[in-house]
């Protein structure tokens, strides 16, 4: 998968339990395989001596994919449910799809760490994301006011840890100011934080385009079907919602 989906600071076990630090050095080499499966990164770029930081800014997946076999099969489920609300069931006003993150081993648990394998999203769910990376604790979307039905809202069961989200929002920050983001959010003014993605869809030659990010109180995500590179085609839909915001 190249140029990958949108990333979060996932961990082993609970989230900041010390895997990776942003500042930490993190490989990024051109390949990495887990089993039978060779994963590697846009036009097989690499990073010598990267960092966490390096890896995340620059959408390298074999940083991620180099840290599969440190997790357990349920960890990317478990932190995507517990922290960011994916997969609980939301109560927005209409139906939602409210994102899914299975339990994998193998193969798919390295593809599952870039957002590939079997994890499905939705930008709903990904402006979600961005938002709870933002603040550093979910809140369930919207798209009725409860007002009108007094019907109970969905919570995750914590937030992130303090020196984590202050971690990730310096990623995200970092991305949407130097690394894969940078490009379609240049010039816009505030609290800026971004991430890149690219799905590979069976039968497809061209990745579908996700963008997600936030701007002061402001989380937003587009995907752009055969759009190519994160920043390409969905980042300019995201930055027009971002800018209109205020």
């Amino acid at each position: 998968m190249q140029e990958h989906e949108l990333h979060e600071d996932h961990h082993r076990g609970r989230v900041g339990e010390g895997l990776a630090t942003a500042p930490g050095t993190a490989p990024c080499p051109k390949f990495s395989t887990v089993g039978e499966t060779t994963f590697h990164n846009l036009n097989e770029f690499e990073i010598p001596a990267a960092t966490f930081s390096d890896g995340f800014i620059r959408s390298c997946n074999t940083t991620f994919i180099e840290f599969a076999d440190d997790v357990a099969a349920d960890t990317l489920s478990r932190e995507a449910r517990e922290v960011f609300g994916v997969g609980v069931e939301w109560h927005s006003g209409v139906a939602t799809f409210d994102g899914s993150v299975p339990e994998a081993t193998g193969a798919e648990r390295a593809a599952s760490m870039i957002g590939q394998g079997q994890v499905q999203m939705n930008p709903l769910n990904m402006a979600s994301v961005a938002a709870t990376a933002a603040t550093g604790r979910f809140r369930q979307p919207n798209l009725v006011s409860p007002d009108l039905d007094d019907r109970s809202i969905a919570e995750a069961q914590r937030s992130l840890p303090g020196d984590v989200a202050r971690q990730l929002r310096d990623m995200l920050r970092k991305t949407a100011t130097e690394g894969t983001a940078a490009k379609a959010l240049q010039g816009l003014r505030g609290d800026v934080g971004a991430k890149t993605g690219s799905a590979e869809a069976a039968g497809d030659a061209v990745s579908n385009s996700w963008f997600t990010g936030y701007r002061d109180d402001i989380a937003a995500a587009a995907v752009v079907e055969q759009g190519g590179h994160g920043g390409d085609a969905a980042g300019p839909v995201v930055r027009d919602i971002l800018e209109s915001g205020k």
